[in-house]
């Protein structure tokens, strides 16, 4: 509501992503942004993507809040203009929504919700007990923020080295939290299934019990083997 009592003061209007309007756990509800005012004008942006799972089609819309016609003509016809455009979806996939939206089976959306809500609950829990890791249970879409206690990974010195010694070693890959305005967290995503899921969160385990709390120290020339062998072994890849 903050939101919106400045949009309003300063009448602009407000372009809100919505794209995740569905994907919610139960036990918790989304509020539109244009159910909370009546006032400031909204362009709510939504798709396919999430809700469908069909992320390479490209397909999006904009719906228009504007209870008091402050847009007026313009920006309507301006978007009307920009949907003209060549960059959007092909004239296949547009024929085909009237009946992707009105003929997909309610058992379809109850399904995802509860294999990504029963991910998360996995995920979670998995990533809790390990030391250095505060994971964050989400309450919808297809993700998990994960708190590193850098302080407790001295030889790394950001997320970003995080992901990357993470991918290199045990071929589990995920997104530093800067990519989101997170530093100090990294972002996994929970769509795979189950047993990626459990592999996944025990290569990261096997990751941090390697990294965790380890202070550098001083080499003891006297101590060093005259040889050494390094052995490097494939892993198949977990990406989450």
């Amino acid at each position: 509501s903050a939101v919106l009592e400045v949009a309003k003061h300063h009448r602009v209007p407000i372009i809100a992503d919505e794209i995740y309007e569905h994907l919610v756990f139960p036990g918790h509800k989304y509020h539109p942004m244009a159910s909370l005012s009546t006032d400031v004008p909204i362009l709510s942006c939504s798709g396919l993507t999430k809700r469908f799972l069909t992320p390479g089609w490209r397909m999006g819309w904009i719906v228009i809040h504007d209870r008091n016609n402050i847009f007026g003509e313009e920006i309507r016809k301006g978007l009307q203009n920009l949907s003209m455009r060549i960059i959007g979806s092909n004239t296949l996939v547009q024929g085909a929504l009237p009946k992707i939206l009105s003929d997909t089976p309610e058992s379809f959306f109850n399904n995802t919700i509860n294999t990504l809500q029963t991910n998360a609950s996995l995920a979670f829990k998995m990533l809790s007990e390990i030391p250095g890791l505060k994971p964050t249970m989400p309450q919808g879409a297809m993700y998990m923020m994960v708190g590193i206690n850098m302080n407790q990974f001295p030889k790394m010195t950001s997320t970003l080295e995080f992901v990357e010694k993470l991918v290199s070693e045990e071929s589990v890959f995920c997104l530093p939290g800067e990519c989101f305005g997170y530093p100090g967290y990294i972002r996994l995503v929970i769509t795979v299934p189950e047993p990626e899921i459990q592999e996944a969160c025990h290569r990261i385990s096997l990751f941090c019990g390697r990294h965790y709390n380890q202070i550098p120290q001083p080499i003891n020339l006297l101590q060093t083997q005259p040889f050494g062998l390094m052995i490097a072994v494939n892993k198949p890849q977990a990406a989450i």
